[in-house]
């Protein structure tokens, strides 16, 4: 007898632990939490971008202003590649790769994630003190952009652009967004915070491409002089929709990060390795490796609106 209660009794415990945990996860005593966007990383208060967020939005009220497309020119007769880095990897790696570049006198454009620049003010400070071109690339490099609403992207453009006027002594004039199609609304909102240009590349290649072995060969293969060749460093940040029977109002899911120093592992080569063989290659071809900002007074390919961009 005494062995059934024990039984029924456990059972019953059983029971009301289940209730208690399905309760627990159900949403009916929790609402649906709504998306939106937040800022995911600390940084100090000198950091705050609410007066510059307003004048955007202010400025992108009045103003149908655009940024204007800057794409490459393959097929000139000018040995020139653009060079680009999306994203910023680990302080060291940063500073092997401007070394790299250094090296064969090359100066290229180098894309920052607004968080990023701010944890690693000694990175940023040292582009500038290299005289390579610093570019906005959103506060977290988020992916698909053009989905986001105009105050969403005044966020993200704007925090960077206060990031940038601090550390590296101005704001960004050149943009780029990973995998987002410049669309006029995204155009405009880069317009109202500053930003003049956008920055759409021929050749896009990841950091675990580029570093494979054969990596640097397969990406020497696709050059043409004239060409905006990119090396994505970041870490995409996609957006995510929360189902709501209100309009969806989208989220970062995660916060972009410095990666630690790439170690080899036998399928692949560090990026400073990489870049340092990419950067021969260019020299013994012939080849100059300039900023962005070279092509706009030479450009016939700067237009507006509509295009889309990889990197």
């Amino acid at each position: 007898m005494h062995l059934k209660k024990h039984v029924m009794y456990i059972c019953l415990g059983l029971l009301i632990l289940g209730l208690i945990y399905f309760l627990a996860l159900s949403d009916i005593f929790h609402p649906k939490q709504v998306a939106s966007y937040e800022n995911f990383t600390e940084i100090s208060e000198e950091y705050d971008a609410t007066a510059e967020i307003n004048e955007a939005t202010e400025i992108y009220a009045k103003s149908a202003d655009m940024a204007r497309i800057v794409k490459g020119t393959p097929g000139t007769d000018k040995k020139v590649v653009y060079l680009t880095f999306n994203g910023m990897e680990s302080r060291g790696n940063m500073e092997g790769i401007v070394k790299a570049m250094l090296q064969h006198g090359f100066h290229g454009t180098f894309f920052v994630e607004g968080a990023n620049a701010a944890h690693e003010e000694k990175v940023t400070q040292k582009l500038v003190d290299e005289d390579q071109l610093i570019g906005n690339y959103g506060f977290v490099g988020i992916t698909k952009a053009e989905r986001l609403d105009k105050d969403r992207l005044i966020e993200q453009f704007c925090k960077t652009q206060k990031v940038l006027s601090l550390v590296a002594g101005h704001r960004a004039t050149y943009f780029a967004l990973p995998e987002t199609r410049y669309l006029p609304a995204l155009l405009r909102a880069a317009k109202a915070c500053g930003l003049d240009y956008a920055v759409e590349s021929d050749v896009v290649i990841k950091e675990s491409d580029f570093t494979r072995p054969n990596g640097v060969e397969k990406l020497l293969q696709q050059i043409q002089p004239g060409m905006i060749v990119s090396i994505r460093l970041d870490h995409p940040v996609p957006i995510i929709f929360y189902e709501k029977k209100e309009a969806d109002i989208p989220a970062i899911d995660k916060k972009p990060t410095i990666k630690d120093d790439v170690a080899a592992d036998g399928q692949s080569v560090p990026i400073v390795e990489a870049v340092q063989s990419l950067c021969n290659a260019l020299a013994d071809q012939g080849y100059a490796v300039e900023p962005v900002s070279a092509l706009v007074p030479f450009s016939e390919n700067i237009r507006e609106g509509g295009s889309s961009n990889g990197s």
